[in-house]
C-alpha cells in the first residue's frame, strides 16, 4: 500500500487533529487545506504498530473519531478498489463504507457498516452533488484513482494532491509531521495481545 493512496479530511482544525494523531498507530502529515478542511495523510508504508495492526489506511480510515473534528470523509485505494470512509457529526459516530470496484461499480462493504451518497455528500458539505456522486459511483469503468478524483471534484473536496502524491505533503504550506507516542502505542499492543490471549483461551475451553 502507497502511503500516498489514503487521505483522511477532517473538520475542527488542525490543532484537534494533531492531537489525534499523536495518539494513533501511524505517523502521518497533517495539513490545513482550505474550507475549512484538515488533511491527514500517511507517510509510510506501514503503521509503527506490530502485524497485524500495522497497516496505516486501517490506523487512520477505522481508527475511532472525536465529535469535535466531525464530520470526516477518507478516501483510500486498497488493491484495485476504492474505499470510501464517512463518519458524520451525529451523537454516536461511526465510520460508514462506501466501495467501488472495477467492472461494477459500487459493491456491499462486507462485514463494515455501510453508507450512503446522501451522507457522504452532506458531509462534503454538497449535498446538491448527491446524484453525481451516485452516477460516479455506479459506473464500473476506470479505475479506483480516476473515480476517486472525479469524487473529490464533484464533491468539491480540497486534498486530491494529497491523495494522488503529486507533491509531498510534508513540503505543503502548515504541514506538520506527527509520529505516535510511544507510550500510547505501547498500550495498544499490551490490550491488543491480551484481547488475543483471552480469545485463544476462550476458544480453547470449548
Amino acid at each position: 500500500m502507497s502511503a500516498a493512496s489514503v487521505v483522511l479530511l477532517a473538520r475542527g482544525g488542525q490543532d484537534r487533529a494533531l492531537s489525534w494523531a499523536r495518539h494513533g498507530l501511524a505517523t502521518v502529515a497533517v495539513v490545513p487545506l482550505a474550507g475549512g478542511w484538515t488533511g491527514v495523510c500517511p507517510v509510510s508504508d506501514r503503521a509503527v504498530a506490530g502485524p497485524p495492526f500495522d497497516d496505516p489506511v486501517a490506523a487512520v480510515l477505522a481508527r475511532p473519531m472525536p465529535r469535535r473534528m466531525l464530520p470526516t470523509i477518507g478516501i483510500a485505494v486498497i488493491g484495485a478498489r476504492l474505499a470510501v470512509a464517512c463518519v458524520p457529526a451525529v451523537l454516536r459516530p461511526r465510520p460508514r463504507w462506501l466501495v467501488w470496484e472495477p467492472g461494477t461499480g459500487t459493491v456491499r462493504p462486507g462485514p463494515l457498516t455501510p453508507g450512503s451518497v446522501g451522507t457522504l455528500a452532506a458531509a462534503a458539505g454538497a449535498r446538491q452533488a448527491r446524484d453525481m456522486a451516485t452516477s460516479i459511483l455506479r459506473d464500473g469503468r476506470g479505475d479506483a484513482t480516476r473515480v476517486a478524483a472525479d469524487l473529490f471534484t464533484a464533491l468539491r473536496l480540497p486534498g486530491l494532491e494529497l491523495f494522488l502524491g503529486a507533491d509531498d505533503p510534508l513540503a505543503a504550506p502548515g504541514a506538520v509531521l506527527v509520529e505516535p507516542a510511544r507510550e500510547d502505542v505501547a498500550r495498544f499492543e499490551r490490550t491488543a495481545h491480551e484481547v488475543r490471549r483471552w480469545r485463544e483461551e476462550v476458544e480453547g475451553s470449548r
